[in-house]
């Protein structure tokens, strides 16, 4: 090979790949390490550092802090350079759509202003895999041992002008991907990732689990309400102030140790052959009955099919006109009978008729009639 490999790799065995009209030589490269233990695991101990990562959309894309397991701060570090990237993004996007309004309706399938998209991609890979190698890089600088991020899965764009929709949706799509290349990076460097509940990180307080207050630095030192994206933080119950997003992954690294310090009920041990009490010390069981006689219903045989069984009546729409109309005629000889069907049809009586000693209800025979 043309370079020398890390400490701890290997060379796989190189594979021949075509791209577009070139062929590229693909060499693997591999490391042999000690798979890490599960989150519940490694904050069992004291010692254990998690790192707690708050990504963000403004100024500060990332805001990383060092915990221990039993709540002790350790180290704070902001990852800026957001609004740089998203002035790039919006002004490109805004190229994009002033020639589209030049150009008009385009045919279907074909690609327009293919160099501009491909320089919106490339900044977004490129800012994301730099904000997950410095994440990576200041966790295994302090000896942490797990990641932990927001489980953000459902944010939806601002309403606006095309560029400030589409440079939101894509704002969104770095932080996935800034999650996605921190999880492999970590997990090369022995570290695992995972990722909690984000409801009201941003207004929770981080020391009384009260709601704070984000406000700016121009609106005074006691201000009142919620400004989103303002950079500090007042908890009016325990007075606590400091950054917004700061507080924000405290309570990211609190939330995972929660989680992991959460026990279930015990399950109750199991007795051994000897500490088994006896049968008849018990209550009854149902297969101890005294009965001698079979089931009240024979069994299905033949692969629970339940043939040899008498098939059940099956009731379908229509089948008690024939029936009823012969009934009535022969209740219809008897002259009592008559008299029976026509006080009920001069609704005489309050009730419907009984049965007759033929068996069949005249209230139902006039129906029929």
């Amino acid at each position: 090979m043309s370079r020398d490999l890390p400490d701890g790799y290997e060379p796989g065995s190189p594979s021949l790949v075509r791209h577009g009209s070139h062929w590229r030589l693909h060499t693997p490269v591999e490391k042999t390490f000690t798979s890490p233990g599960k989150v519940a695991v490694q904050l069992a101990h004291a010692q254990t550092r998690i790192c707690a990562i708050d990504l963000n959309l403004d100024h500060h894309l990332a805001v990383c802090t060092i915990q221990t397991a039993d709540g002790s701060t350790v180290a704070t570090t902001f990852l800026s350079g957001g609004k740089r990237v998203n002035g790039r993004r919006k002004w490109l996007l805004g190229r994009i759509a002033r020639n589209r309004r030049k150009t008009g309706i385009l045919a279907e399938n074909e690609p327009d202003n293919v160099a501009l998209w491909e320089k919106i991609r490339h900044v977004d890979e490129q800012v994301a895999h730099l904000i997950s190698a410095r994440i990576v890089h200041f966790a295994r600088q302090h000896q942490a041992s797990v990641l932990v991020f927001e489980h953000l899965g459902n944010l939806k764009p601002q309403k606006g002008r095309y560029s400030r929709r589409g440079n939101s949706k894509r704002a969104f799509w770095m932080k996935g991907r800034i999650f996605t290349n921190a999880k492999y990076k970590a997990w090369n460097e022995g570290m695992i990732t995972s990722r909690v509940n984000p409801r009201n990180t941003s207004r929770e307080c981080a020391r009384c689990h009260g709601l704070i207050v984000r406000y700016h630095a121009k609106q005074g030192p006691e201000p009142a309400g919620y400004t989103p994206g303002a950079p500090l933080a007042w908890c009016p119950a325990c007075g606590m102030k400091g950054h917004a997003d700061r507080n924000a992954s405290l309570v990211i690294g609190q939330r995972l140790r929660t989680r992991a310090h959460h026990q279930e009920k015990p399950r109750a041990p199991l007795l051994g052959p000897g500490e088994r009490d006896e049968k008849s010390s018990g209550v009854v069981r149902s297969q101890d009955a005294n009965s001698k006689g079979g089931p009240s219903r024979r069994r299905a045989r033949r692969h629970g099919t339940g043939k040899g069984m008498a098939p059940p009546m099956r009731i379908t729409p229509g089948w008690w006109r024939p029936q009823l109309f012969l009934a009535h005629y022969l209740c219809s000889v008897s002259h009592s009978n008559a008299i029976y069907l026509e006080q009920w049809r001069t609704q005489e009586w309050k009730k419907p008729p009984p049965f007759r000693a033929c068996g069949v209800s005249l209230w139902l025979l006039c129906l029929s009639c």
